[in-house]
């Protein structure tokens, strides 16, 4: 897809005594989707972070919305925690398509997108449940951070 930029969007999520569960919660977040008769592209892969030279690849959950967006689904462990985080990913666009881009971009699309951020949550918290996972991050509020992405 190309380079990505993250628009602000995150959900933040930390487990206790759950550091081992790392590929049973992306598989069960797929099998939630599965259930949910989730319409769309989803598979778990290889993501490059942070440029060519110093990026690091991770394995996350990645949904496809649209030839322009996805959802990334990261989760890393820290010792007995599980620390998960779901990103909106935006392709970015030179400054001249992206002024173009803007004409014909609508809220329609927007709404699609944020729809689909919203039932990854969902998702994901039910694999949660299903996996008995005690949050440890109680008020817990995400911030506004800037994290790239190239395939």
């Amino acid at each position: 897809m190309g380079k990505m930029r993250f628009t602000g969007r995150s959900s933040k999520y930390l487990f206790d005594g759950a550091g081992g569960k790392r590929d049973q919660l992306e598989q069960a977040i797929l099998s939630e989707m599965d259930v949910k008769q989730y319409p769309l592209k989803r598979t778990i892969k290889d993501i490059k972070a942070g440029g060519l030279l110093f990026g690091t690849k991770e394995q996350c959950v990645v949904i496809e919305i649209d030839k322009d967006a996805q959802i990334i689904i990261s989760n890393n462990t820290v010792g007995t925690y599980l620390y998960v985080e779901l990103y909106m990913m935006v392709q970015e666009k030179s400054a001249l398509f992206a002024a173009l881009s803007a004409l014909t971009d609508n809220i329609f699309k927007e709404q699609k997108r944020n729809a689909v951020f919203e039932a990854a949550i969902a998702a994901s918290e039910s694999a949660f449940r299903k996996l008995n996972l005690v949050a440890a991050n109680s008020g817990y509020v995400g911030q506004r951070d800037e994290i790239s992405s190239e395939d």
